[in-house]
């Protein structure tokens, strides 16, 4: 019986899909690999997952491999709260510095260039970039990029010394445009292969969507035992007043220019058109 492997990010903004998506599918229909958005990302690339909520820049990357899911994603209108650079120093004075980058999320990497080069024109020659990985205050580089939960943990409790820049705010406040932190992505290849399975998939995470505001408080108690230091209020305001699952025309303008941006800073070779799942469609490609 052929079945669809699913990526699974294991951090706090996409418990509440998958934990419906679970209670809801039958076992059998699905295999769930867990990782980081980056291990996920390189998975579909090399065919080990067949379909994923993966780094919106992953598709950009390859679109001629990848289809995306309609009418869902990982988005923030404003204030994300687990995408910050947090810094001993304001951001617009960011020149001769060295900042340590996360390895688990490449499209908050390309965010905090666009903020920094397009939006606040600092000079791309005069900022060092390192890949590292830190726990603790201790540890703390004096101008970092957090994302996922060590992230939210850190917008409730800043480190002392520490300016935090949320980037789902400062996009906002330049472009007034949601921004897109993943994408459900598949492999192209597949279209054809799974194709009901794929919109039996796309289907479910529609309705679960639309049903998520109706759970969130249930599945509360579950995200607390996993997420001790991390308030209970402060998790149920941050998926009603901080994620989005959208993907609308708001969300997919603001794709766009995102990936138009990078594309001006030389980070894309080319802004991709938008190859949406659509079961029936001539195959393409």
């Amino acid at each position: 019986m052929s079945f669809l492997s699913i990526g699974e990010i294991n951090f706090l903004n996409c418990l509440p899909l998958f934990s419906l998506l679970k209670k809801e599918s039958p076992a059998s229909s699905y295999q769930y690999i867990q990782g980081y958005p980056a291990q996920l990302n390189q998975m579909l690339a090399t065919n080990r997952v067949d379909i994923s909520p993966s780094s919106s820049i992953e598709y950009a990357l390859r679109p001629e491999h990848y289809f995306i899911l309609p009418r869902i994603s990982i988005a923030s209108m404003r204030e994300v709260r687990s995408v910050l650079l947090l810094s001993k120093n304001p951001i617009e004075s960011l020149t001769n510095t060295t900042i340590a980058l996360t390895a688990q999320s490449l499209t908050s990497i390309y965010l905090l260039k666009i903020i920094l080069f397009h939006f606040y024109q600092l000079d791309s020659r005069a900022i060092h970039f390192i890949t590292a990985e830190f726990n603790g205050d201790n540890t703390l580089p004096e101008t970092a990029l957090l994302i996922g939960d060590q992230a939210l943990q850190a917008f409730h409790q800043t480190p002392p010394g520490y300016r935090v820049y949320d980037l789902g705010s400062l996009w906002y406040r330049f472009t007034k445009l949601p921004f897109v932190y993943a994408l459900w992505i598949g492999r192209k290849e597949l279209e054809d292969k799974k194709l009901n399975h794929i919109s039996e998939l796309s289907t479910r995470l529609y309705r679960i969507k639309k049903l998520l505001p109706e759970h969130l408080a249930t599945l509360l108690t579950a995200a607390s035992r996993r997420y001790p230091d991390i308030p209970a209020e402060a998790i149920l305001k941050y998926w009603q007043e901080a994620i989005s699952y959208e993907l609308d025309v708001q969300e997919e303008q603001g794709l766009i220019l995102f990936y138009t941006l990078a594309h001006q800073l030389g980070l894309l070779k080319k802004v991709p058109t938008l190859n949406f799942f659509c079961p029936g469609k001539p195959a393409t490609g």
